[in-house]
């Protein structure tokens, strides 16, 4: 089995004299000079780009071919960087104005009928409320087609120093103050550059090469400098005595490798990227290294006695233990407070839920399954749920976060992470097990998650048993499958099942049901009562209502 790859990004602090710093923020503006330039010239139809080696006659040749590989890297991620947003923007706007259509649609009968009915005051606030509503559609529809045009002239308009430092020339009077706000804007737009490497490079990178230094867990850096700022700061620049806090193992192992590559021809090396990043405090080192295996142990844990199933929500992490023939052992709720926080705080709190999943996964000794989902599918997912509560916890909802931390943890920690297709995940846990096991909706889809890693079929109930309030009961029987395909039937079972399940309480074809309390991910919780649970540990269940005689 092929082992998984990623690229981590490990942070220091410089520690800099002034010549070295002066040596650094030349080069800073010099590379970004030729970044601004290169992203002028992309912009620019077709016939009028120039080439690689057109454009590096036309500057002057300052930098290399490989400085210059950082330089087209760095925009190429800006540009792909902007489209996905302005994907992801045009999706979120044309579900908005949907809802907006429909709100606009009940208003306006609600207005007709209140009007009939001869209530001028009411007629009034709903007549204010839908013309409120009214200019709200016509501006989100003015965005979308701004949005739809300047894709379709392939345009990117990127600020380099942000829109907001720009926005704020504009309210400046006095020369004072526009000195300063030139001083702020320069350094805005001159405070970072990129340097790429190579695993055919003499240690991984061609213009900074990291290597041992003298000291105990420490490196140096020797630096080349361009041939435009040689006659001032010399050909190299040495910066000693570098020390990471975080991924010393990942940057010891691809330096060993540079180190060893030197001597054995035969030993692949390792390829360093650097960025250079200028804050108020003086200059960061971020160096890029792409880690292929476990940090921690040699042994990679596999699906061979189970997977963890995992349904990503917007509050919670719903897990679910499965063993090898898909059956549930245990399930889990690991919650993300996300609401009312800042960045850092939802970082910190998704990394710690992160943590504990993989935590729990190791201690079981599983491999992780979830779903192979962008965050657009699974906003437009979650925002069918047509209420404040859940606008709001899908405002800080970060399911790429989520996602991306779970594939970093399963690299360092030897876990294998297995990716499944979503489709009716919730549909299908909702009708087969959310009753039967007293899961939640939730659980259910991760449990459905688990058992497709296993390319089990999840076929509906040949007959849905349900009572209502009133204790009538009732049989309904799913839509024959005919010659329809599974995701052809999945969603005519969708519209079928839908309606029904919201006018009564459907058993999935199962004659007695408990519903288990949800729990914290802090207290352990096995299903049915199964030999070998600790007795402490089995939550009471409350049964709903008594077995019916029809049933």
């Amino acid at each position: 089995m092929n082992t998984p790859t990623k690229t981590l990004t490990f942070e220091t602090r410089l520690d800099l004299n002034h010549e070295q710093d002066a040596a650094l923020c030349q080069y800073a503006e010099l590379w970004n000079q030729v970044k601004f330039r290169w992203f002028a010239n992309l912009q620019k139809p077709k016939a009028q780009q120039l080439n690689r080696t057109q454009f590096m006659h036309e500057m002057g040749m300052p930098f290399s071919y490989r400085v210059f590989q950082g330089v087209q890297q760095s925009i190429k991620g800006l540009i792909q960087s902007y489209q996905t947003n302005r994907n992801n923007r045009l999706v979120t706007l044309d579900v908005k104005i949907k809802q907006l259509e429909k709100t606009l649609n009940k208003l306006k009968q609600r207005c007709d009928h209140v009007a009939e009915k001869g209530c001028p005051q009411q007629a009034k606030q709903l007549r204010n409320r839908l013309r409120q509503k009214q200019v709200k559609l016509h501006r989100w529809q003015q965005k979308q087609a701004a949005l739809v045009a300047e894709k379709q002239e392939n345009k990117t308009p990127i600020c380099f120093g942000g829109r907001k430092l720009l926005k704020e020339r504009q309210t400046l009077k006095s020369n004072e103050g526009i000195r300063d706000w030139q001083c702020r804007w320069h350094e805005a737009r001159h405070r970072e550059f990129l340097l790429v490497g190579s695993h055919d490079e003499s240690w991984g990178c061609q213009n900074a090469q990291l290597s041992p230094s003298e000291q105990e867990d420490a490196y140096q850096l020797k630096l080349l400098v361009p041939h435009q700022l040689r006659a001032t700061f010399g050909t190299t620049i040495n910066i000693d005595r570098l020390q990471f806090k975080h991924g010393k193992a990942a940057i010891a192992q691809a330096v060993w490798q540079n180190q060893v590559k030197k001597h054995d021809k035969s030993i692949k090396g390792q390829s360093l990227s650097f960025r250079f990043k200028r804050d108020k405090k003086g200059w960061r080192l971020l160096v890029s290294v792409e880690v292929a295996g476990p940090t921690e142990q040699a042994v990679w844990i596999d699906a061979d006695q189970g997977v963890i199933g995992v349904d990503v929500n917007p509050d919670h992490l719903a897990v679910v233990e499965l063993d090898r023939n898909g059956n549930p052992l245990q399930h889990r709720t690991f919650d993300l407070p996300l609401h009312y926080k800042n960045d850092a705080q939802r970082a910190a709190i998704v990394g710690d839920a992160v943590r504990d999943l993989m935590d729990f996964a190791a201690q079981q000794s599983k491999a992780v399954v979830i779903e192979k989902l962008d965050f657009q599918q699974k906003k437009r997912q979650y925002q069918k749920q047509d209420h404040p509560q859940y606008a709001r916890m899908l405002n800080a909802f970060a399911y790429g976060k989520v996602k991306d931390l779970i594939e970093t943890q399963s690299i360092k920690r030897g876990i294998r992470l297995y990716h499944v297709n979503p489709a009716y995940t919730s549909l299908l846990g909702r009708m087969k097990y959310r009753d039967r096991h007293g899961f939640s909706d939730h659980h259910a889809a991760a449990l459905v998650i688990g058992r497709r890693h296993y390319g089990f079929k999840e076929k509906p109930p040949k007959q849905l048993i349900g009572i209502n309030a009133k204790g009538i009961v009732k049989t309904d029987h799913p839509p024959v499958r005919m010659a329809l395909g599974d995701y052809q039937y999945y969603n005519k079972l969708q519209r079928w099942y839908r309606p029904l399940e919201k006018s009564i309480d459907f058993l999935s074809g199962w004659r007695h049901f408990r519903r288990v309390n949800r729990v914290s991910y802090s207290v352990e919780a096995r299903l049915d009562g199964r030999p070998g649970m600790s007795p402490d540990l089995i939550q009471e269940s409350t049964p709903v209502f008594s077995a019916h005689p029809a049933l």
